[in-house]
């Protein structure tokens, strides 16, 4: 589905390319396409629900289409997108303070239907709850660093460049996420159920 959907977002835009050089045009809607599925799992580890995930991506995708005249090459497209989603990202959060929260009652009954049995929807739903619970206890700069990395496709060179900081600070950063992360769920591990 959301294949369907970021395919759809892009040939939208295409259909509002009027500029000459269709070729540059081409390979940056390659290029942000290509990007969409490592920005949703970005997002997602963020915001940390695949609907919310989805609309931020998605409108990341179409500003940076609609911005495309500012983009100058000195970046990697994909860096330059992220940085468009995580600014996206930003603005929801600061609106979202202004005003109170709903829970979708949606989102609920769609964590239970994917669970087959009783005994794993309880596994798994506790781990989801440690490692979220765990991942909310991490200092934002390891949040960000280990959710731009486990995103796939964006080095830490990119994620240093997206962020401002050197890539060695990044490395840093998400070394120390992971370690926090292991020993938060460390009864998760394989000697604990055994």
């Amino acid at each position: 589905m959301a294949t369907n959907r970021q395919h759809g977002v892009c040939e939208a835009a295409a259909g509002r390319a009027t500029a000459p050089g269709g070729r540059d045009e081409q390979s940056l809607r390659d290029a942000l396409a290509e990007a969409f599925p490592a920005v949703r799992r970005y997002v997602f580890a963020l915001c940390g629900g695949w609907d919310e995930a989805e609309d931020v991506a998605q409108e990341a995708l179409l500003r940076a289409w609609r911005r495309r005249e500012s983009f100058d090459g000195r970046a990697d497209p994909r860096t330059w997108v992220f940085t468009i989603a995580r600014n996206h990202w930003l603005d929801r959060l600061r609106s979202r303070r202004r005003r109170p929260q709903e829970q979708e009652m949606s989102e609920t009954l769609a964590l239970t239907d994917r669970c087959p049995r009783p005994d794993a929807a309880a596994a798994s739903n506790e781990l989801g709850r440690a490692l979220r619970a765990a991942i909310t206890t991490l200092p934002p700069e390891q949040a960000e660093a280990l959710a731009l990395r486990e995103s796939r496709g964006m080095t830490f060179g990119q994620i240093g460049e997206l962020l401002g900081v050197p890539a060695a600070t990044v490395k840093s950063r998400v070394r120390y996420a992971l370690l926090k992360l292991a020993r938060e769920l460390r009864a998760f591990g394989p000697e604990a159920t055994s």
